[in-house]
């Protein structure tokens, strides 16, 4: 794919925080964050991966430096709007993680991506996400009282401390946010569509209480590539390092 020029692509960059340096990495890695989240917990990573692969964690509307703008309600909307930003990236080869809801953008990206005879992704490591063709669940929690929905948020993937629920500042803040997303991941509608033929990975804690085995192995019939699991010591939100060290080994392999 033609590179756009340094123009637009300082136009697009706000959907990449930090933006990517003018360096010439042999592969991109573009990270999706999970509701609520933003780039900020994959600023790490960078020290975790050599410098052949320029991780870019996306950062969405209403979080961090975009604070200011509302963030996206429905799934269709958010990936049409990410689609046309992130594009201009695609230059060079590129792979993709997302955790949770960040799994399912990655996802349906790639398909897009795939159906418009554009290059799949070398890679795709989904995270604490079932399978995109799992039945939702019947009542929608984004539209909730307040309390009532951080209370089954919580009991689903125990990320929201107590003292965080009680806070009139988190209430204010960031609520707004994670509703906004959850509506997001409520709003998706899996469409039926071949098979992506890139390999994919996917991870979960082994204390996930939002997955379950059957649901995770359902991502098996969504590539027709190589297709892995590994299952690790945390809950929704374990420990980033093993699935770094995993994501790092696979990505050197292919830019070797």
């Amino acid at each position: 794919m033609k590179p756009e020029s340094s123009e637009q692509l300082n136009a697009n960059a706000q959907w990449l925080q930090p933006a990517p340096a003018n360096a010439s990495p042999q592969i991109r890695l573009f990270c999706l964050p999970h509701a609520g989240g933003g780039s900020i917990a994959f600023r790490a990573w960078n020290a975790s991966l050599p410098s052949a692969i320029q991780v870019c964690p996306v950062l969405l509307p209403g979080r961090e430096r975009r604070s200011a703008e509302p963030p996206f309600t429905q799934f269709d909307a958010l990936i049409a709007a990410m689609d046309s930003q992130l594009r201009p990236w695609l230059d060079r080869p590129y792979a993709i993680f997302g955790h949770s809801m960040g799994s399912l953008l990655a996802f349906e990206w790639a398909r897009k991506l795939a159906q418009d005879g554009l290059p799949q992704p070398a890679w795709m490591f989904l995270s604490g996400r079932c399978a995109p063709d799992t039945p939702p669940d019947a009542v929608p929690l984004h539209t909730l009282p307040d309390r009532q929905f951080l209370e089954e948020l919580n009991r689903r993937y125990a990320g929201i401390p107590e003292e965080a629920m009680a806070d009139p500042g988190f209430r204010e803040v960031f609520l707004p946010l994670l509703r906004a997303d959850i509506s997001v991941v409520e709003s998706y509608r899996f469409r039926p569509s071949e098979p992506l033929d890139c390999p994919i990975t996917v991870f979960a804690g082994t204390s996930d209480r939002s997955v379950n085995w059957t649901e995770l192995m359902g991502w098996k019939s969504q590539t027709r590539g190589r297709f892995a699991m590994h299952l690790l010591p945390g809950d929704h939100f374990y420990p980033q390092e093993p699935a770094i060290e995993r994501v790092a080994s696979t990505l050197i392999a292919l830019c070797s």
